[in-house]
């Protein structure tokens, strides 16, 4: 058997951006670990019948701090997200591809997609699609991370922009470029990156029609989430009243947070985390970071430092100075410990870390 997920390394010439690579090269049952490897969000079926050995699929996951940029080739297959699955994971994120070669159908309707071709999905939908050799580029971002307008609480249709039209072309270039550029981007870069783009793909996907659907448990989730980063300036933003303002039970409301430590913990940790983003970002580079900590919550400066540097392991002006500095030792504090990345941590830390 092959070994799992492997981290990228940063040699001359390979950039600043978190990564690893996963290959079914040398492994024994590679459609099985494929499967493995997809089943944080997907059942995989295989569709054609081929030697044990004879699949194969590559994967490249690479992190901008505040979204995903995956390359995949894969071999012939069915893949399966369900009602069970939406309701189970709770996983709230926009997922933008583009077809380099290959076959995709996407959708109950089986809209074929060609090379060129750029969709849009929700994973908090259920979806359904099929790929015959198919290389294509995932772009993955946390529906709290964009415009409301854009990903609003309802789940998002499933899109396609064909590629001769004007927005499959720049989108399309979009995800390419970054792919090409991404073993060369500096830390600086990549934080600068992080910062702005989520924006840019909000602009480039403009206010899009909602589908009506069954309320699920994720609905209330993502009422919450949202409601949360709305009000993230707020220092009165508590659980009684998170609950009063939802109008749901205290009982519910924890139900809802208690994977996340309990609502309070999730608070600070968005609080927190958003503040090392503004730390890092260089468009901010002028705030001062007693306005940075008010605007997140924090009522003193004092105990938001205890805080941060209880949380990072630095101060956060030590944070501000890195960041300056290029330093590519702070991407470190952005993903979960462990030498090994995890495709599901990457995607949870995405929306909640």
């Amino acid at each position: 058997m092959a070994p799992g997920p492997q981290p990228l390394s940063h040699a001359a010439g390979q950039g600043e951006v978190a990564g690893f690579r996963f290959s079914t090269a040398d492994n024994d049952a590679p459609f099985a670990a494929w499967r493995s490897v997809l089943a944080t969000l997907f059942e995989a079926t295989q569709t054609q019948q081929i030697p044990p050995t004879g699949f194969k699929a590559d994967l490249l996951v690479q992190h901008f701090g505040t979204f995903l940029l995956c390359r995949s080739f894969a071999g012939s297959g069915r893949f399966l997200r369900d009602h069970r699955r939406v309701c189970s994971d709770d996983f709230d994120h926009v997922v933008v591809s583009s077809v380099l070669s290959g076959g995709i159908a996407v959708g109950g309707k089986a809209r074929r997609l060609r090379p060129g071709d750029v969709t849009v999905v929700d994973l908090s939908s259920p979806m359904r699609f099929a790929m015959v050799a198919a290389d294509a580029l995932h772009l993955i971002v946390p529906r709290a991370g964009l415009p409301s307008a854009v990903a609003s609480l309802s789940p998002m249709p499933c899109r396609v922009f064909h590629g001769d039209t004007a927005m499959a072309i720049f989108l399309r270039g979009i995800l390419e470029s970054l792919s090409n550029a991404s073993r060369y981007f500096s830390a600086l870069e990549v934080n600068a990156l992080g910062a702005c783009f989520p924006d840019l793909l909000g602009w480039c996907l403009g206010t899009v029609p909602v589908v009506s659907s069954v309320k699920t448990r994720g609905d209330l989730g993502r009422r919450l989430r949202r409601h949360i980063e709305e009000n993230i300036d707020r220092a009165d933003l508590t659980a009684s009243r998170l609950a009063r303002e939802i109008g749901v039970s205290r009982s519910q409301l924890y139900r809802q947070f208690e994977a996340s430590g309990g609502v309070d913990t999730y608070i600070r940790g968005r609080r927190l985390r958003r503040s090392l983003q503004a730390l890092a970002d260089p468009r901010r580079a002028d705030t001062r970071i007693a306005d940075i900590s008010y605007e997140m919550g924090f009522s003193d400066e004092a105990h938001f430092s205890r805080l941060f540097r209880q949380t990072f392991g630095q101060s956060p002006r030590d944070i501000r100075a890195a960041a300056r500095a290029g330093d590519s030792s702070l991407n470190g504090l952005k993903f979960p410990p462990g030498p090994v990345p995890s495709f599901s941590d990457w995607l949870l830390m995405l929306g909640t870390g």
